[in-house]
């Protein structure tokens, strides 16, 4: 190796061994910085956001209070770096009612404490330090029962009948309407009330039952009642027969005509309880001329134009009959 290579390998080595004792000073240096800074308190703000639950029973919120709380916590470096950086700051519910107890009757305002939430928040959520300030100061909240309108209540019922059964009557809903209360966008979207599904199967006993109306916007209406009674009657049905009239009808008012054949027999069905209570006299048949006309000899439906309401038709027989007009 040449003289003028000794020397330059020689400064090579010297100056990478400088670089080196460089870098890592200057490491050292970084790290003892980052120490003394991470080790001194500094605040930081902490935002959570509000979820308001548990509003007051029969009230209705009708402002827009804050829905951030910043949280300013006074703390080591080390543990505002993991508490801001490496920890999820998800929303927080607040119980209204928790916070402000029971509200009278009529308009009401309340406020809550935010402070006091951030001291929750702090011990649920392991916060560091102390909290220097919160913001807000305080939730503004303003309670009231809101504009209201009436709505229909849909039952929301299915059933089904054992064999011989039937329902006596229709289905009743009491009360038939509800009063909704809320602000004016709320209750706009609300047409109609349901309530809970209800499901019965094979049935042989009346129903007579309460149940609970359901809330479509339950952050955003009362509803008063909040249940309703539903009941239908069901009895125990059997088969019988009546025989009864053709009586001329619309079309044959001022005509002589003559039906074939002149007595029809009507089966329905009927509740035992009123098989006693039925009589022909409460029937009436008749036979309608069609719109335009109908020829001698012409069968024409025979209709059961009135009968008990507590019945249910099942056929006639014959279901139509012949005719003839008469000079």
């Amino acid at each position: 190796m040449s003289k003028y290579e000794r020397i330059k390998s020689s400064e090579n080595k010297n100056y990478r061994y400088r670089t080196t004792v460089f870098i890592i000073c200057l490491l050292v240096s970084a790290l003892l910085w980052l120490t003394i800074k991470f080790s001194s308190d500094y605040t930081v703000e902490i935002p959570y956001s509000i979820n308001l639950k548990g509003i007051p029973e029969g009230k209705v919120l009708v402002n827009q209070p804050d829905s951030v709380l910043r949280i300013n916590v006074k703390a080591s470096g080390y543990a505002l770096l993991k508490c801001r950086y490496l920890s999820r700051h998800d929303s927080y519910e607040v119980n209204v009612s928790q916070w402000i107890g029971r509200i009278s009757a009529g308009t009401s305002d309340a406020t809550i404490n935010t402070l006091l939430i951030a001291q929750h928040i702090k011990e649920e959520r392991s916060l560091p330090g102390i909290i220097e300030f919160v913001s807000p100061e305080e939730l503004s909240l303003k309670f009231d029962r809101g504009v209201s309108k009436q709505v229909p209540i849909i039952p929301d019922v299915s059933y089904s009948f054992a064999q011989q059964y039937f329902a006596y009557d229709s289905l009743i809903i009491e009360p038939q309407l509800a009063t909704i209360y809320g602000t004016t966008d709320d209750i706009d979207r609300v047409h109609f009330l349901k309530t809970n599904a209800l499901k019965f199967d094979d049935l042989s006993e009346s129903i007579d039952t309460m149940v609970n109306i359901l809330n479509p916007r339950s952050n955003g209406i009362v509803i008063e009642p909040e249940q309703a009674w539903i009941s239908l009657l069901v009895e125990k049905f059997t088969e019988a027969e009546v025989e009864v009239a053709v009586k001329r009808g619309k079309g044959f008012e001022q005509t002589r005509v003559k039906f074939f054949p002149e007595r029809v027999k009507v089966v329905y069905l009927i509740a035992l309880k009123d098989f006693k209570n039925i009589d022909p006299e409460m029937f009436t048949c008749t036979v309608n001329m069609p719109d335009d006309g109908a020829p001698n000899g012409k069968r024409l439906n025979v209709e059961v134009s009135d009968h008990p309401s507590s019945i249910k038709i099942q056929y006639v027989m014959p279901s139509d009959v012949e005719y003839i007009i008469l000079k």
